[in-house]
């Protein structure tokens, strides 16, 4: 397989993962907006996954539903729904021959509904929620696909590290964005359902219920975003599936770059063993910075050995 293949793989996953992640950032922040009449959150959350905004260009998007409009359907900024999905339908054309039939539709079919004036005038029109769920059920579409119809081989390997490289990244943010930098005035007002609403838009509300069998509780919460091997949004599960999908590429190509394994293998079980006690000791924001800077790593190391080269 062309590293230019290869390549194109990782990307297509990652965008599609990125899709994922920010529509579920914007259903808590409206959820949210609309329980504490706080509209400044926007802001910050332009600022942050927006790129760098001044100050007097978010000024505009400081009621919810605009602030939704311009993170979904801008065309100018890089990162809003609408040019991630392009991104990730433009890599899929490219790879067409390596990936089923089936996926390409899903990604083409996708990107095709967000481009409608219709699409975008139904946002104005509906209750937000409902209108995220229904862009949520094209992301599960296409895990569905790739997952009955992609062929378990090199592409479906280089998929899914770019699938759980960008899901590390998400936790890591989700946790440092969304819980850590809450300032004292926002954590007062943290009642069970903003925690049910928060752990909902992960995906983590039912097993959060089952594991813990009690009421919210912020360290049982970052315990299981950062180290529960179940959650599928966890830290660790993420990084468990880039140790054996880095293995099977090994396995597959007789490829193996001793650096690598080391580095991965390193960050599993650095994770792994870490408990809560060890979180409270190191402090939950230099545990983060350390497995963001080792998955940095990991991330230049797989563009090296298998981006720049024919496997």
């Amino acid at each position: 397989m062309l590293s230019r293949v290869a390549n194109n793989l990782f990307w297509m996953d990652r965008y599609m993962e990125r899709s994922y992640g920010l529509i579920n950032l914007i259903k808590t922040n409206y959820n949210s907006t609309i329980d504490s009449g706080d509209y400044s959150s926007w802001g910050i959350i332009m600022k942050s996954y927006m790129g760098q905004i001044e100050s007097e260009e978010y000024e505009n998007y400081m009621d919810s539903i605009s602030a939704i409009e311009f993170m979904i359907f801008d065309t100018k900024n890089p990162n809003t729904l609408i040019n991630i999905l392009n991104k990730s339908r433009e890599n899929a054309r490219s790879v067409q021959e390596h990936i089923s039939k089936e996926l390409w539709l899903s990604v083409n079919t996708y990107y095709l509904h967000i481009s409608k004036s219709s699409t975008r005038k139904k946002l104005k029109k509906s209750n937000p929620i409902i209108f995220l769920n229904d862009l949520l059920k094209y992301n599960h579409i296409y895990y569905s696909t790739a997952d009955i119809s992609q062929e378990r081989g090199n592409a479906y390997c280089f998929m899914c590290l770019g699938k759980y490289i960008e899901r590390v990244a998400q936790s890591i943010d989700f946790l440092s964005v969304r819980i850590l930098d809450l300032d004292e005035e926002k954590q007062n007002f943290q009642d069970t359902y903003f925690w049910k609403n928060l752990l909902t838009s992960i995906g983590g509300y039912q097993l959060y219920i089952k594991t813990y069998k009690s009421i919210f509780n912020i360290e049982n919460i970052i315990e299981m975003i950062t180290i529960n091997e179940f959650f599928p949004r966890s830290i660790f599960y993420s990084i468990e599936k880039l140790n054996i999908h880095i293995k099977r590429l090994n396995e597959y190509n007789k490829l193996s770059d001793k650096k690598l394994n080391f580095k991965i293998g390193k960050l599993r079980n650095d994770v792994k063993y870490t408990t809560l006690e060890i979180l409270k000791n190191k402090g939950i924001k230099e545990f983060l910075r350390e497995v963001k800077f080792q998955v940095n790593q990991i991330s230049e190391s797989i563009n090296q050995i298998y981006f720049s080269l024919k496997v």
